[in-house]
């Protein structure tokens, strides 16, 4: 994990994660290399917190990414009812599951 300005980022395996505090929530970016020969759809679960009580989470679903390409996809976490957003988020990885086309 490090980061990169106001930015967290942590990589784990083909998977990065970025998190940036806005106003009302994380901004939440998420990127998966497609190492795979076939073209592949990736379900992800990312939570993130403050280690004080401030948690929300969000699925990502990246469908069809071709291989050797990058999917990408993005979301604010979190909302006003919730309070402020952590200034530094923590990121947790709930669900990592690449699904691969058959022939």
């Amino acid at each position: 994990m490090h980061f990169e300005g106001r930015t967290r980022v942590l990589e784990y395996g083909d998977l990065i994660v970025r998190a940036t505090p806005e106003g009302t929530g994380v901004r939440t970016e998420i990127e998966v290399a497609n190492t795979y020969e076939r073209n592949a759809t990736y379900s992800v679960k990312i939570s993130i917190a403050d280690g004080k009580g401030w948690t929300a989470y969000n699925r990502f679903w990246l469908q069809d990414v071709p291989p050797g390409e990058t999917g990408r996809d993005d979301a604010v976490i979190g909302s006003q009812d919730m309070g402020p957003a952590p200034e530094v988020p923590k990121i947790y990885i709930d669900e990592f599951t690449p699904l691969v086309a058959r022939k």
